[in-house]
């Protein structure tokens, strides 16, 4: 049983959880198969095919009493008669180098999938992994949090802050204000701040929460039919505090019960 929450904070009514909330925790499911649908997000990547080949080059042979590596064809720059083509050779072309052919995705069993989620749904539940993620929880917290449906209409910034600190997350909220800039080249490689991870809402329908969300630091919004282990489990580690709508719920219970992925301990 868990409790149904109001937007202001107040006890709506009691509510059963969803077969799939006592499935089985299995931490090292989870993040195997997390990192295998990390492998689809990557972009296939290749060296130029003329890498290295930019110039004319021309092999003396043998009888000259010097390497017959094949030499640059140019005059007028320090370069000349100097080696080239070849991968030893400074400016040639790479040994091996990659190709956008290789296949870099990761195949996943489908009933591996399934009992991963069931999984990272069932960590949700779990206060004690939550804390060990880091998440600011009141002192009595029940999970998972479960919130009325009209929450999905929220589209003011300020009206969706003042929902969560009415649930009890304000040290939360807090605790995700803060990012940090990354060490070493990250920095200038499109990811200079590490930011922290927050409550996820997942909702049934999104009329405008989403948008509401963007704003707040750390808060993402998912729908149910969507919701995926890269959204529950950051990083590869689960029990990520999240917020389901009652009937974002029900849907996660159509989605897995019927799948048979939710088995209990």
């Amino acid at each position: 049983m868990t409790t149904l929450w109001g937007l202001e904070g107040s006890v709506r009514e009691e509510l059963p959880l969803p077969r799939v909330f006592s499935a089985k925790l299995r931490e090292d499911l989870v993040r195997r198969v997390y990192l295998l649908l990390l492998s689809h997000r990557f972009q296939p990547k290749g060296a130029w095919k003329g890498s290295g080949h930019k110039y004319s080059v021309e092999s003396l042979g043998p009888g000259y009493g010097i390497a017959r590596i094949a030499r640059l064809k140019v005059e007028g720059t320090g370069k000349t008669r100097g080696g080239g083509f070849v991968p030893t050779a400074v400016g040639g072309r790479p040994t091996h180098p990659p190709t956008p052919e290789k296949r870099i995705h990761k195949r996943i069993n489908m009933k591996e999938k399934r009992a991963a989620l069931a999984s990272a749904i069932a960590f949700t539940a779990s206060a004690k992994h939550v804390r060990m993620r880091g998440h600011r929880l009141p002192g009595e917290a029940r999970l998972p949090i479960v919130v009325e449906d009209s929450i999905i209409s929220v589209k003011k910034t300020s009206e969706l802050q003042s929902i969560l600190k009415s649930l009890g997350l304000g040290e939360e909220l807090e605790r995700c204000s803060e990012r940090k800039i990354r060490a070493g080249k990250g920095k200038r490689r499109g990811r200079r701040y590490k930011q922290r991870r927050g409550p996820l809402i997942v909702v049934h329908k999104d009329e405008g929460v989403s948008k509401a969300a963007t704003n707040i630091p750390g808060v993402d919004v998912v729908l149910a039919k969507d919701l995926s282990v890269l959204d529950l489990a950051p990083g590869g580690q689960p029990g990520r505090l999240t917020i389901y709508t009652q009937s974002a719920l029900q849907e996660i219970e159509k989605r897995l019960i019927g799948d048979g992925a939710a088995g209990s301990d």
